[in-house]
């Protein structure tokens, strides 16, 4: 079996680490940083997740006309530094994701998303991922940081106002 690829971003977020940390525990925020060809239509589980839990998303990607479930279980929470999830049902043949999260100096959050996943199809599957899959998913990644770290900042900004 060849070996699964790995994708890791990273973006500093001017917003204390317990709110970005807290973000991330509830799954159904992915709808607020989602990009645009993504569309949330469900998200069933109890949050704020807790390692063990096992989380239900409904989602639509452009172009396709259909839905897709991913049901993943939260193989760890270690606050505030980590929370991975793994995929026990979605496209891929496996999908493993750690969200991590590291003080900066001054006060923000740098969080890395590293995703560890293999397509299906073998051969056929690895070139799908080099061709399309890792750009498309390294685009959504930049764009969900890009969302997180704007709708985080904005928080921070407006808590450190009041």
């Amino acid at each position: 079996m060849a070996s699964p690829s790995i994708l890791e971003r990273s973006v500093d977020i001017e917003a204390p680490l317990e709110d970005v940390f807290a973000f991330h525990l509830d799954t159904r925020n992915a709808a607020l940083i989602s990009p645009d060809g993504t569309r949330i239509l469900g998200v069933e589980g109890t949050f704020p997740v807790v390692t063990g839990a096992l989380v239900m998303m409904r989602m639509r990607q452009r172009p396709m006309p259909f839905g897709l479930t991913w049901r993943v279980r939260i193989e760890d929470v270690t606050a505030p530094e980590q929370i991975v999830d793994v995929a026990e049902r979605s496209p891929f043949s496996a999908w493993r994701h750690e969200h991590l999260f590291a003080p900066l100096d001054g006060g923000g959050t740098r969080m890395t998303d590293r995703v560890t996943y293999r397509l299906p199809g073998g051969p056929l599957g690895r070139v799908a991922d080099r061709l399309v899959v890792r750009r498309q998913l390294t685009a959504a990644f930049e764009e969900r940081h890009r969302r997180t770290r704007a709708l985080l900042e904005e928080r921070a900004r407006g808590s450190a106002v009041r």
